[in-house]
């Protein structure tokens, strides 16, 4: 190890694998990111907005009843 270019190749191999870590990480956060943009496009077409609707008047009918139910309790 004569030469001082050898002292750069643990600092080139960080510096690889740095980067290939950040671009496998921002490669997940895009694919969340993409993933729930198609879920709330899928969600906000008509048929998505009625079945929503539905599951919402649903929940809030179980939470009456759950509320009733203590009452009477």
């Amino acid at each position: 190890m004569d030469q001082p270019i050898w002292l750069l190749v643990p600092w080139l191999v960080f510096a690889i694998a740095a980067v290939l870590k950040a671009w496998k990480i921002g490669r997940l956060i895009n694919n969340r990111l993409i993933n729930n943009q198609l879920h709330s496009q899928r969600r906000d077409t008509a048929g998505g907005l009625e079945r929503f609707r539905a599951e919402l008047e649903l929940g809030w009918q179980r939470s009456q009843q759950s509320a009733q139910n203590k009452e009477l309790s």
